[in-house]
């Protein structure tokens, strides 16, 4: 593939973290070696000069004492980079704990660990944290579910190894019994909020705007939220960075069940319009790859589809015919309408 990242073996799961570090982008993501289905997941981890062309890396991490290290995120601090992972014990208990390295490759686990456990009792689900560096300190938030309602978790912590819960960012049974793969990320001055919904709404991944203080989010519109900007069903467990210049960053994981095919997205920019949408927009020289007739690609009828070879992989109803470019690469193809007001992401073949 010319612009998507795909390992040389294993099956590839979903992006785990993102980073700038020494003037190279890492890549951190799921992996099964030796295996070409979900096993006891490793992390993975590629590295590039231009978030484009990616360079296959050793293992970052592998399981130990845990069953299996799943998602989480990555965040470069006092000149090292920390991993922070959902280590799934073998009674099936999940809590989050961390590994670091100085040179971006070999790492170790902290002997702190887990750094954070499940602060809430019941019928508890807890996942996905993601660092970021809020005031002088830090921030995590993680996906969760208590009871059968969808929560994200906020923590805090001056080091990253002492964390202290700070509340609920969310609660909300809409989104399902857990809500995984939470982001938070501020661009054009406003912040974003980046959820994958367990169920489809009508996609599982879903953005917000509005304020962020380190311990609540208070959201532009409350009554409706998190809206969809991504549409394709391939589309997965985002990961976002803030790049070299500053750019808000989002990558995804392109996965199709029907063809068990894996890849990492293409890297979008996230933009805010004015009226205070998200875009999402093909990050730096990819914008010149875009075309704008795709052979796989075509509105008629005041539908959109996206086909190949006389099969129907999406098929929706447009009032009026929407500015269509898209990326083609080897069996997918990443649709960008409107300037990025929504994209289509899907394996074709």
């Amino acid at each position: 593939m010319k612009y998507h990242y795909s390992n040389k073996e294993g099956w590839l799961g979903n992006p785990c973290g993102l980073v700038y570090f020494k003037e190279r982008y890492h890549l951190f993501f799921l992996l099964s070696p030796g295996l070409q289905r979900y096993g006891r997941m490793h992390w993975g981890h590629a590295v590039s000069d231009d978030l484009i062309t990616w360079e296959e890396c050793p293992v970052a991490i592998s399981p130990e004492d845990e069953l299996s290290c799943n998602s989480g995120s990555a965040i470069v601090h006092d000149g090292k980079i920390w991993l922070f992972y959902t280590a799934l014990s073998n009674d099936y208990n999940e809590t989050i704990c961390a590994a670091c390295s100085e040179d971006g490759m070999v790492f170790s686990k902290c002997g702190e660990n887990p750094v954070v456990t499940m602060p809430l009792d019941g019928d508890v689900k807890f996942r996905d944290p993601f660092v970021m560096r809020y005031g002088n300190g830090f921030r995590m938030i993680t996906g969760a579910g208590r009871n059968g309602i969808a929560k994200v978790l906020c923590f805090e912590s001056g080091d990253l190894l002492n964390w202290k819960y700070k509340g609920e960012l969310i609660s909300d049974g809409r989104f399902g019994s857990v809500i995984e793969a939470p982001h938070i990320i501020e661009t054009d001055g406003r912040w974003i909020f980046i959820i994958q919904s367990e169920r489809h709404l009508p996609t599982k991944v879903l953005f917000a705007t509005g304020d962020f203080d380190g311990e609540s989010f208070v959201f532009d519109t409350p009554e409706d939220s998190f809206k969809p900007v991504e549409t394709g069903e391939d589309f997965l467990n985002p990961v976002t960075l803030e790049d070299r210049d500053g750019k808000a960053v989002i990558m995804g994981w392109l996965y199709s069940m029907m063809m068990n095919s894996a890849a990492i997205s293409c890297p979008r920019e996230i933009c805010i319009s004015r009226k205070g949408e998200v875009y999402l927009l093909p990050y730096g020289d990819l914008r010149n790859r875009l075309v704008k007739e795709s052979s796989f690609v075509s509105y008629g009828a005041g539908r959109l589809r996206v086909f190949f070879e006389g099969h129907t992989f999406f098929d929706k109803a447009y009032r009026e015919c929407p500015d269509i470019k898209v990326l083609e690469d080897v069996g997918t193809v990443e649709v960008f309408l409107d300037g990025g007001k929504e994209t289509i992401s899907m394996f074709i073949c």
